[in-house]
């Protein structure tokens, strides 16, 4: 099995509109993940006091609230660092303030670009969080730096840095795809004094079983006709492990016997009742989910 790569975030310094990266700026890959990430999103709102023909509660003279603005996401994340515990550049050195001066870059504010017009106006370097997949851009608002550990000639080993990102918008996460993940099939859960032959029938004109000719055998049952259904008649889909197609049986279940049915392919009625551990395959608990494809007994350890 290949060995699993875990990502770490990382602190990229951005351009002054925080539209792209900083030609040759700073970067920093931090020593360990996060425990936790904590977005807060507000809007700006004014107060105006009440006049006449004015907003607001007029009887008890509270102002009107008036939004403005568009509204900005914050980002808190707290970061740890311990070079009595480094493994690997740029993490071993004698002081990890070496390291968190590296983080407190991103809150120093940057002399004002030559030639501007306003020459004392500064302001702090664009900043992308970034870990896997999530990305958060914008500028440091806050930053507190806590030392935990020292060496006994009075080093400093271990500290925390808590800093929080604020951008002027409110940031909705935008995603590409259904978002499903791959190799997983819907599992369909069989109404009440529905067979298993039946199910399987359903779950074939929805698409989510193999098509006859494939060696499922025939039925005649369809979703409208006896298909899974949740409560309040509507469909559920659920996800099992590995991506195994199976269905759940519901009050009063029968695992089907017939010959030309469900399970020709896979082995057998036989099978995959031993396989998902039915004693009774006319009798199927209420609920119980049914591997299709399983034709091994479960290993069940502990």
């Amino acid at each position: 099995m290949p060995e699993l790569k875990i990502q770490h975030a990382k602190l990229v310094e951005l351009k002054d509109d925080l539209k792209d990266v900083m030609p040759g700026g700073k970067s920093l890959t931090v020593q360990f993940n996060p425990e936790s990430l904590k977005l807060v999103y507000a809007n700006q709102v004014k107060e105006q006091p009440n006049a006449s023909g004015g907003g607001g509660n007029q009887s008890q003279g509270s102002a009107a609230r008036q939004f403005v603005g568009t509204g900005s996401t914050k980002l808190a994340v707290q970061l740890w660092f311990d070079v009595s515990a480094a493994t690997s550049a740029p993490f071993i050195v004698d002081d990890v303030r070496r390291i968190t001066a590296q983080v407190l870059y991103f809150i120093k504010p940057k002399p004002a670009p030559a030639g501007s017009r306003d020459a004392s106006q500064r302001t702090p370097p664009g900043l992308r969080f970034t870990w896997g997949k999530f990305l958060f851009d914008g500028i440091v608002e806050g930053m507190e730096e806590t030392i935990e550990f020292f060496s006994p000639n009075g080093e400093a080993l271990r500290a925390s840095m808590a800093l929080t990102m604020v951008q002027q918008d409110i940031l909705v996460p935008a995603f590409d795809g259904s978002g499903q993940v791959p190799g997983s099939r819907p599992l369909w859960p069989a109404g009440g004094g529905q067979s298993l032959q039946t199910l399987q029938d359903s779950a074939r004109a929805a698409g989510a079983a193999p098509a006859r000719g494939s060696g499922a055998g025939a039925g005649a049952g369809t979703p409208s006709g006896g298909g899974a259904s949740g409560p309040g008649g509507g469909a559920m889909n659920v996800f099992g492990s590995g991506g195994a197609p199976g269905l759940a049986a519901g009050a009063g279940g029968v695992l089907a016997l017939s010959s030309g049915a469900a399970f020709q392919k896979s082995g057998g009625w036989q099978a995959v009742a031993l396989a998902n551990g039915i004693e009774n395959p006319r009798a199927v608990p209420a609920g119980q989910l049914i591997d299709l494809s399983a034709t091994k007994p479960r290993i069940v350890s502990g």
